[in-house]
């Protein structure tokens, strides 16, 4: 959302005409549309900074405009243009923090969300649940702090968006913990929201977080808690369906579906019926693709990928330990990855979970990937806030993560799932460099290093990118000699 932090305010001319109408078109749902006038913006905001390296409120315009026309590229399907907006946009609010005229923490943090829902929409949705951990991390701390109520609308957003890669990328357990949080905040910041200029699009992902969090609660048979998600998004959605917008009736038309399907499991069939049938009457493409995708159902939960390993492999020493993950570590809430446990410990717990992913693979390929990912997200996150472990003792851990890496990215590429594959490749590939100053002392790591380069280089060449893939592939080479 475009915000100006107090260091400028819209012209009355062309700029401020293309940004209002940027702004109307994607608070009436139509985001796709909306992409030229914030390129117009972009353009005219770049003219009036000319060559003044201290002409921040363009600077401000600029990186707020291409936060929001990465919105509109999604809308459009345009994810590798909407991922180059968000760096430009990434880089202006970085430079401006670093002037000292704005505390860029919460846009950053709206960068990374932005971006993370991104990486979701192309498929990478390790990157994905990554990048949005960070900005839940980061809007906690600021409604922590003394500015607490401006920024609580927004952390109910960004814990909606975060529900719904969880859903798909992650834990279901950490999925509906996020959604009904979101929920819980956004009725209870309603009079605010409704007062904002953004309520729309509040309201949008009020949607969004009811979705998901009657949708896991009804596979996991809580079908009150479902059907008064349900109800929430029913009533919201209604309402969203008065501006008009084919998004905001498609949005109607699942929840509706998504009630309908879940009164049909409580014996309350006529009402069921009757609610799936106005969906499919209304949109029976939006109308479908939330019954096949209820249909698919849930992926397993952390505890229930330990409980079916357990039977798969048999009783295992760390079981409790790695049970325990699914409690949020002391002073947490658990709807992040970063919420199970501190960085020294992520990257042991995630040791231990890696053990268990070779020897699942031939037994239970979904089991499997799901504690794969649960390590690699752990020793991410042990690595990204830079855990001593992870710093002091690279050569061991790095080597676990990059094999861990390989082999769950070859299972994906295995199963079809060629984005995913890739995305674990790449992070292969950037572990594997972390790796490059042991190799010349371990043949067996230089062996390991090379592997990812490879296998990165592979999927590269598959997807078209030669030339990429050839760096990887030289990069392989020279680990050889």
């Amino acid at each position: 959302m475009v915000d100006s932090g107090g260091l400028w305010t819209p012209p009355e001319d062309e700029l401020g005409e293309a940004l209002q109408t940027a702004q109307v078109l994607i608070e009436e749902g139509r985001a796709d549309e909306a992409g030229p006038y914030q390129q117009r913006v972009i353009e005219l905001a770049r003219e009036r900074a000319g060559d003044r390296p201290d002409h921040y409120e363009a600077k401000h315009l600029m990186a707020a405009t291409q936060y929001e026309l990465a919105g509109s590229l999604n809308a459009s399907g345009r994810h590798e243009e909407a991922l180059a907006a968000l760096h430009e946009a990434q880089l202006g609010y970085t430079e401006l923090s670093d002037a000292g005229v704005l505390d860029a923490t919460s846009f950053l943090a709206d960068v990374r969300a932005r971006r993370a829902m991104t990486q979701a929409h192309r498929g990478w949705g390790a990157t994905a649940v990554l990048e949005m951990d960070g900005a839940v991390i980061a809007y906690g701390q600021l409604v922590g702090g003394p500015d607490s109520l401006h920024h609580q609308p927004d952390f109910a957003r960004v814990l909606a968006m975060n529900a719904l890669i969880l859903r798909r990328y992650g834990d279901p357990d950490l999925a509906v913990a996020s959604a009904d949080a979101a929920v819980q905040l956004f009725l209870q910041l309603a009079g605010q929201i409704n007062e904002s200029a953004q309520s729309l699009s509040y309201a949008r992902y009020l949607c969004s977080a009811t979705a998901v969090s009657a949708d896991i609660h009804a596979s996991e048979h809580r079908l009150d808690l479902a059907l008064e998600a349900d109800e929430i998004g029913l009533s919201t959605a209604d309402t969203l369906a008065d501006s008009e917008s084919a998004t905001d009736l498609r949005t109607l038309v699942a929840a509706l579906a998504r009630k309908g399907r879940h009164l049909n499991e409580v014996g309350r069939v006529l009402e069921g019926e009757n609610c799936l049938r106005t969906a499919f009457a209304t949109d029976e493409e939006a109308a479908q693709r939330v019954v096949d995708e209820l249909d698919r159902g849930i992926p397993p939960s952390l505890t229930s990928a330990l409980e079916t390993a357990e039977i798969k492999l048999g009783p295992f020493e760390q079981y409790y330990r790695l049970l325990a993950l699914s409690e949020p570590a002391p002073g947490m809430t658990l709807a992040t990855v970063s919420g199970r446990t501190d960085p020294e410990s992520a990257c042991v717990r995630a040791t231990e979970l890696a053990e268990l992913v070779r020897p699942l693979l031939a037994h239970d390929a979904e089991t499997a990937l799901t504690l794969g990912l649960e390590a690699h997200y752990l020793f991410a996150i042990s690595s990204e806030r830079e855990s001593q472990r992870m710093r002091y003792e690279t050569s061991t851990y790095a080597a676990i993560w990059a094999r861990l890496l390989l082999d769950i990215s070859e299972a994906y590429h295995a199963a079809g799932q060629t984005e995913m594959a890739l995305d674990l490749a790449g992070w292969s590939a950037e572990v594997a460099t972390a790796l490059i100053p042991f190799s010349t002392s371990s043949t067996e790591v230089a062996d390991l290093a090379g592997s990812c380069y490879r296998h990165h280089g592979d999927l590269l060449a598959a997807k078209g990118d030669f030339l990429a893939s050839q760096h990887a592939h030289e990069a392989a080479a020279q680990l050889q000699t």
